[in-house]
C-alpha cells in the first residue's frame, strides 16, 4: 500500500475513511471519481506539443522543408485536459510561417473539447492567412474529425497518414501562397 504514489494512497485512505464514516457505496463512488481525476491529470501531463526544429532534429529528415513551413509534433491524447495547452502553442506561430504541418502520429484519440479548441485555433490561423496540413492522422482521429465536420473545415486534401505525403502538399500550399502574394503585389 505504501509503495504507491501519494495520490494513490490518498484515494485509498479517503475511500477507506468514507467506508467507515458514511457508506461503502458512497465511498466507492467518490474513490472512482477521485481516481478519474487523477487519471485525467496524468494523461494531460503525458500530452505534449512541440515545434520541431528542422535544423537540429536528427530523427527525421527535414532537409527538404522550406523555411516558411513550420512543423509541430503533437503527442498524447488530444482531450479537454490538454486541448488548451495545444491551442496556446499553435497560436504562437512565427510571423514568416505561411504553412504549418501538424504531425499527429502519436495522437491516439481526440475528444469533443479537443475538436472544439482545434477548430478555434485553425480558424485563428486562417484569419492570419496561415495554411495547415495534418500528417500522421490515426484512423480513429480521422473518424472524429470527419464526424465533427472538422475534416471538411481543414480540407480532406490536407489530411494525410504520413509526413512523406503531407510535405509535398505543404509545399504546394506554399507555392499557392507565394503566387497569391505576387498577384496582389502586381495589382498595386
Amino acid at each position: 500500500i505504501l509503495k504507491g504514489s501519494r495520490y494513490d494512497i490518498f484515494i485509498l485512505l479517503t475511500t477507506f475513511i468514507l467506508t467507515v464514516l458514511v457508506d461503502l457505496a458512497v465511498a466507492i463512488q467518490i474513490g472512482v471519481v477521485l481516481a478519474a481525476f487523477l487519471f485525467m491529470e496524468r494523461m494531460s501531463k503525458g500530452s505534449n506539443i512541440i515545434p520541431v526544429d528542422i535544423e537540429t532534429d536528427l530523427l527525421d529528415n527535414y532537409s527538404d522543408v522550406p523555411g516558411c513551413i513550420e512543423i509541430y509534433e503533437i503527442s498524447g491524447p488530444f482531450f479537454f485536459a490538454a486541448a488548451k495547452k495545444y491551442q496556446e502553442v499553435l497560436k504562437n506561430f512565427k510571423s514568416h510561417t505561411q504553412v504549418m504541418i501538424i504531425r499527429m502520429r502519436h495522437v491516439p484519440f481526440i475528444d469533443a473539447t479537443g475538436i472544439h479548441n482545434f477548430k478555434e485555433t485553425l480558424s485563428e490561423l486562417k484569419h492570419h492567412h496561415k495554411k495547415v496540413v495534418l500528417s500522421g492522422v490515426q484512423p480513429d482521429v480521422f473518424k472524429a474529425l470527419e464526424k465533427s465536420g472538422l475534416a471538411d473545415f481543414i480540407g480532406r486534401e490536407h489530411i494525410f497518414t504520413s509526413f512523406d505525403e503531407a510535405l509535398p502538399a505543404a509545399k504546394a500550399l506554399l507555392h499557392e501562397c507565394e503566387a497569391m502574394a505576387e498577384h496582389s503585389i502586381s495589382k498595386i
